[in-house]
């Protein structure tokens, strides 16, 4: 269950913030209009972020 915890919330605050920034019309804050002039960065970061995590839970998991 806590496996399921480290791994699920960050890749459903991947998903949801995706989806809300896809899906806004408004204008998007200053720093996120900078990362998004590069092609991918935020999202590649954002999936760094969430394997990272994903990896620290596994490896705790299975010197539990």
């Amino acid at each position: 269950m806590e496996l399921l915890l480290a791994i699920g919330l960050p890749v459903v605050y991947l998903v949801l913030t995706t989806a809300v920034l896809a899906q806004r019309h408004e204008q998007l804050p200053r720093m996120l209009q900078r990362l998004t002039a590069r092609d991918a960065l935020l999202w590649n970061t954002m999936v760094a972020i969430t394997i990272t995590i994903a990896v620290a839970a596994l490896r705790w998991a299975m010197h539990r």
